[in-house]
């Protein structure tokens, strides 16, 4: 298990304020070192000549760039890893073409998909939605803090230390029950780019987040 997982990560979206490139620029001049590139409704040549320039960019500044889905695309242009939902291909298959170094996440509504997750050999887990987004079109079960709580509870009574990424229509107003609750990190997308300034936001966040998972884990151990 990779041992750097962020604990903000940036998921790209359509947005009538930023485009995808000025997206991942803002975020990262704003200290965010995650990026997963999600363009689901663009053709496969729009997607890489994005993917290239992003990659670019993100090298130059030390952060990663997780390719969503697209596991051919993410060998071929040499990006961090990948992002795999449940109707995409196997954790597993993707490591063979991928090889050990790459970063491979997936996404878990369940304790079970945690479990298979787990087992297929992926480096942290998404789980989500925590509410409603309209950022999916197919959408899992909502979870709310109730779903998060039990799952990870889940978790530590069968010895699963994995890092999970809370997804799903978050807002920083969620991060303190998240964070207690004993979730590792988390996924945002609408909210940072409905923001006039994505960078300033991005900065918001991860000083937040900063104090909540540090004073979380002093309160564990």
């Amino acid at each position: 298990m990779k041992t750097n997982i962020a604990r903000l990560h940036f998921i790209t979206s359509p947005s009538e304020k930023h485009n995808i490139l000025s997206q991942i620029q803002q975020v990262v001049m704003g200290g965010g070192n995650w990026i997963q590139l999600r363009m689901k409704e663009e053709a496969e040549k729009e997607v890489e000549k994005t993917a290239v320039q992003a990659l670019s960019f993100c090298m130059d500044n030390g952060a990663k760039l997780i390719i969503n889905d697209r596991v051919e695309l993410a060998a071929r242009i040499g990006a961090d890893g990948v992002h795999l939902g449940k109707e995409d291909m196997a954790p597993t298959e993707a490591r063979e073409i991928l090889g050990p170094q790459a970063v491979i996440g997936g996404t878990a509504n369940t304790f079970e998909d945690i479990k298979r997750l787990v087992s297929q050999g992926v480096d942290y887990v998404g789980l989500g939605p925590f509410r409603f987004t309209g950022t999916k079109k197919k959408l899992s079960p909502v979870l709310g803090i109730e779903g998060y709580e039990q799952i990870i509870q889940q978790c530590e009574q069968n010895n699963i230390h994995i890092p999970i990424i809370a997804i799903g229509g978050l807002t920083p107003e969620d991060f303190n029950e998240l964070f207690d609750a004993g979730i590792y990190g988390v996924a945002l997308s609408s909210y940072i780019n409905q923001q006039d300034q994505p960078g300033a936001s991005t900065l918001e966040l991860l000083k937040t987040i900063g104090k909540l998972s540090s004073s979380n884990w002093r309160r564990k151990h």
